[in-house]
C-alpha cells in the first residue's frame, strides 16, 4: 500500500518539531514559505537572534538584533555606538542594543529612549533630534566643525536670523 503523503500534509506537530531542530536561517527559510508556516512556527526569542547574529549568514550581511523590535537589522539600522565596544557582536551589554527606529519610538511612559537634542551617528553622519523642531534629521555642524543638536534647516534659519539682527543693529 503507497500513500501519497506530502511534507505540507503531516500535522502541524510534526512540522513543529523539524522546526525546532532547523538552525538559523534555515527556520526562517521555512517560516517565509507560506502563510501556514509563517503563523505557525513561533517568532525567535531575544536570545535566539543574538545566536542568529554569530551565524554565517548574519555576519556576511552586518545584520544585528535590536531588542524591542525583536528583529536582525542592518547595521545601517543602528547608531555606530549600538554595534560597537559594549554593545558590538559578544559585548557584555549585547542585550541592551536597540535600532534608531525603537530609539525614535515612543516607550510606555511617552518619552522615547532618544530625546531632543540626541546626537546620533548611523554609518558616520550625524543625525539629530532637533532640539527646536524636535524632528529627526541631519544634525548641523557650527562655524567649528563641531557638531550641534540642531538639524540643518533649523540651523540655517537661525543663522540666517543672527545675521537678521546683527545688520540691524549696525
Amino acid at each position: 500500500m503507497t500513500s501519497n503523503l506530502s511534507f505540507l500534509g503531516l500535522p502541524p506537530e510534526i512540522h513543529l518539531l523539524i522546526a525546532g531542530n532547523l538552525c538559523f536561517p534555515d527556520i526562517l527559510y521555512l517560516k517565509m514559505t507560506n502563510t501556514y508556516f509563517y503563523d505557525l512556527i513561533p517568532k525567535l526569542s531575544h536570545s535566539e537572534l543574538l545566536l542568529a547574529e554569530e551565524s554565517d549568514y548574519a555576519l556576511e550581511r552586518e545584520l544585528y538584533t535590536c531588542r524591542y523590535c525583536l528583529r536582525l537589522r542592518p547595521a545601517w539600522r543602528f547608531a555606530d555606538r549600538m554595534h560597537r565596544r559594549r554593545r558590538s557582536l559578544h559585548g557584555r551589554d549585547v542585550h541592551k542594543r536597540f535600532c534608531v527606529e525603537c530609539g525614535l519610538k515612543p516607550r510606555d511612559d511617552g518619552n522615547a529612549r532618544y530625546g531632543p537634542g540626541a546626537q546620533i551617528v548611523i554609518q558616520g553622519c550625524l543625525f539629530v533630534i532637533c532640539i527646536y523642531c524636535k524632528e529627526f534629521g541631519r544634525g548641523a555642524y557650527d562655524r567649528l566643525d563641531r557638531e550641534t543638536s540642531e538639524c540643518e534647516r533649523c540651523y540655517q534659519k537661525t543663522r540666517y536670523l543672527e545675521k537678521l539682527q546683527d545688520s540691524r543693529d549696525i
